[in-house]
């Protein structure tokens, strides 16, 4: 299957109606562009809202927005490496 889409001066694109019933994408959905060799991988991925609730009754409970927080600082340091290594 050979798909198009036009990128706008903001460089958004609109992913085409077959691509997102393939990867099963939904309003809201977070989609993740993974780069490996000379090819590229689109996917949809959970958030952190799609686990809330995932370890309710454990033992020790974290602040949602601390852990949250730490979620960002943490990909935010992958970022800043993966640029590094450029």
């Amino acid at each position: 299957m050979v798909l198009a889409a036009k990128m706008t001066s903001k460089g958004q694109i609109t992913l085409p109606k077959e691509v997102r019933r393939l990867i099963k994408a939904e309003i809201g959905s977070v989609i993740v562009f993974e780069k490996m060799d000379e090819k590229v991988f689109i996917r949809p991925t959970k958030t952190l809202l799609d686990y809330r609730g995932y370890l309710k009754g454990r033992k020790k409970s974290s602040d949602f927005e601390t852990m949250r927080e730490r979620a960002k600082e943490y990909l935010a340091g992958k970022v800043a490496r993966e640029k590094r290594g450029r």
